[in-house]
């Protein structure tokens, strides 16, 4: 199978280029660049063999367009945004790809890329690493503006005008391609502001109108609008207009989004028409004076991301896909098979292998019939862990947005169990005994009542929390294993009464040790052999998601002996990424990595990649049914795998 929602919602789109003949590009936060010469109606991906599927911005040569840039590393300040590897380049409208730029750019993340129209060689790039600029096409880079920059624009008609938004300082403006930068003021925040991510936007009928958006410290609100700007005069003097909030959650008065989502556009032939984007998407058709709410309007998905105009329409990158509004007034989403979907670790499969439930970033929950090839959308919000509890009628308990959700009506309807501190993470039941539940969060709670009522069976360690691994052993269910976010592991042989420590904190890796403070690692994934349920293997990873490349790390411990449990890592081979999840099947050991998916054979610590067919994508979790391994990835949907052989995808939307 492919994207549960893409054909309504996709996943989060960071960037978007238009090609003056309508080709649209959308590069997505980790699956990638997709194109469409259909108006958006249909799509293809570009990217798949590529090292690295995070997208963090897209542009296009004037000169000639189908001279493709897609920076890798999305700088969106967010807890799953990934790490640059370079600058893939393309001559020919994404056929075939080069990286450039890794040493400069690796392990950073990019905002922006710009191409000079006059100079076509000289490109710009702009990240947390400051303004780096090419004058040879990409192949080498040099550093002009050091300070971290969150967007950078070129003003129409004078390609050595840069605008770069600095965070921290405010905006810079050079007008020698970078040689020499002067801060601009004249009624703008300064630097007391605590100025966070800046938006930019220059008017291409009247270029010096510009439009720029603040977010930071105010009001003990962390990344709220500081506010809102514009000049008439190309910088000199700036006026703040008064504007709604559109950072801001819902229902959530002091939290905002500013630095995730924070992006301008103006209309090509007006420069009063105004596009603000953040959670909400506002518009303003006279400079400001009055705004309207397009995202209750047109029930747009919120978080918005890109916002770019071509032939009259304005195209809108979000955490749902693409969106089109077109200058009739019409919004189409143009998601139809745009199978990016940023899919959780927890994906759960009934016993009898015809339903299965996943958890997406920011797209709720879904419910997969593998027999009709169909999607259903069960609940919004951010989804992550799901169980299908056995039975007639099965019950679903999912994680949403933090807080454990509970259906016996396959989605229909929901009530949320008394659940302390109303969190859930890893869940787990016994097959002998369905309804004996088991979820994890800051301890692990257990249910004997299928999910209605939970008492706490754990007691969490200082510094230790949350849980972040569960496995119940299929031959013996009173064995249970739970791994911790601060590495350790614990193993109760009476249903989880008693508790015992068998992973020590500073583990024996032979890796080198990560940035952060000891320990430096948590537990993403336990197994346990099918026949022995002291033969275990955990995986682990650093406690910086996706910020840099990881040491591979999966420990065996043997069957039970004297010295058990004795562990030893079996990563070998693995290529320097995270393993997210390990699952040991009749076959062998299988591997999700942040590139693919490996296999180890039985009784060996030889690896090799599975998976043909397979994008190079992180994958967060795998999930076993009836001979088939879904693996669940970080932007491009749930994927099928035969074990030990290729994957494939079981339904394409």
């Amino acid at each position: 199978m492919n994207d549960p929602y893409a054909g309504n919602e996709s996943g989060r789109v960071t960037s978007l280029a238009i090609a003056p003949g309508g080709t649209i590009y959308a590069g997505s936060a980790s699956g990638g660049v997709w194109a469409s010469s259909s108006g958006g109606k249909t799509w293809r991906p570009l990217t798949d063999r590529q090292p690295d599927l995070a997208i963090g911005a897209l542009a296009l040569d004037p000169a000639n367009p189908k001279v493709i840039y897609a920076a890798t590393g999305e700088n969106d300040d967010c807890g799953d945004c990934f790490y640059s590897m370079g600058v893939l380049k393309s001559a020919n409208a994404g056929r075939s790809w080069t990286l450039l730029g890794r040493k400069t750019f690796f392990g950073h993340y990019l905002s922006s890329i710009v191409v000079d129209p006059q100079n076509p060689s000289r490109v710009y790039a702009a990240g947390d690493l400051g303004v780096m600029r090419s004058n040879d096409g990409g192949a080498h880079w040099h550093k002009v503006l050091r300070d971290p920059t969150t967007d950078l624009v070129l003003a129409p008609g004078r390609p050595q005008a840069l605008l770069a938004g600095v965070e921290g300082v405010g905006i810079e403006r050079s007008l020698n391609g970078g040689r020499t930068w002067q801060r601009l003021s004249g009624g703008l925040p300064g630097r007391h502001a605590l100025i966070g991510r800046i938006a930019i936007a220059v008017a291409p009928s009247d270029p010096s109108t510009i439009y720029t958006a603040y977010a930071g410290l105010r009001s003990r609100c962390q990344d709220c609008l500081l506010g809102l700007y514009v000049t008439r005069d190309g910088g000199a003097n700036w006026t703040k207009l008064k504007v709604p909030d559109y950072f801001r959650e819902p229902g959530k008065p002091i939290a905002a989004q500013g630095d995730y989502d924070n992006v301008l556009a103006v209309s090509p032939t007006n420069p009063n028409v105004l596009f603000a984007g953040g959670v909400k998407l506002l518009s303003t058709r006279n400079g400001g004076a009055t705004w309207t709410n397009l995202t209750s309007s047109y029930s747009l998905h919120t978080d918005q991301h890109a916002l770019v105009f071509a032939s009259g329409t304005l195209y809108i990158g979000n955490d749902g896909g693409v969106y089109a509004l077109g200058p009739r007034g019409h919004m189409h989403d143009l998601n139809t098979n745009l199978s990016i979907s940023q899919i959780y670790q927890g994906v759960s499969v009934s016993t009898s292998g015809k339903l299965l439930v996943a958890g997406m970033q920011d797209n709720g929950t879904a419910l997969y019939r593998p027999a009709t090839g169909q999607w259903t959308a069960l609940i919004d919000g951010d989804g992550n862990y799901n169980l299908i509890l056995p039975g007639k009628n099965p019950t679903l308990l999912s994680e949403v947005d933090g807080q454990l959700q509970r259906s016996t009506d396959l989605g229909a309807d929901w009530s949320s169990p008394k659940v302390p501190g109303n969190d859930a993470g890893p869940m787990a039941f016994d097959r002998l005994a369905p309804g004996d539940v088991l979820v994890g969060a800051g301890n692990l709670w257990s249910s004997t009542s299928g999910g209605t009522r939970f008492v706490r069976i754990t007691r969490v360690r200082r510094g230790s929390g949350p849980l972040s691994a569960i496995a119940v052993a299929p031959s013996n269910p009173e064995v249970v294993y739970a791994g911790w976010s601060d590495g350790l592991v614990e193993m109760s042989q009476n249903g989880g009464r008693t508790w015992r420590d068998i992973g020590p904190l500073d583990w024996q890796t032979g890796c080198p040790p990560g940035p952060g403070a000891q320990p430096d690692l948590y537990v993403t994934g336990i197994s346990v052999s099918p026949e022995d349920p002291y033969r275990a293997f955990v995986s682990l990873a650093y406690s910086y998601p996706q910020s840099l490349p990881d040491c591979p790390f999966v420990m065996e411990t043997p069957a039970s002996n004297t010295s058990w449990p004795a562990w030893v890592n079996i990563a070998n081979t693995l290529p320097n990424y995270a393993v997210n999840d390990v699952l040991f099947g009749s076959s062998g050991l299988y591997a999700a990595t942040g590139r693919g998916i490996y296999y180890s054979p039985a009784g060996t610590a030889r690896w090799s990649k599975l998976g043909r067919g397979l994008p190079n994508v992180e994958v967060t979790g795998l999930t076993p049914s009836h001979g088939i391994i879904y693996a669940a990835t970080y932007g491009r949907g749930v994927w099928e795998l035969q074990p030990a052989r290729s994957v494939r995808a079981a339904a394409r939307r």
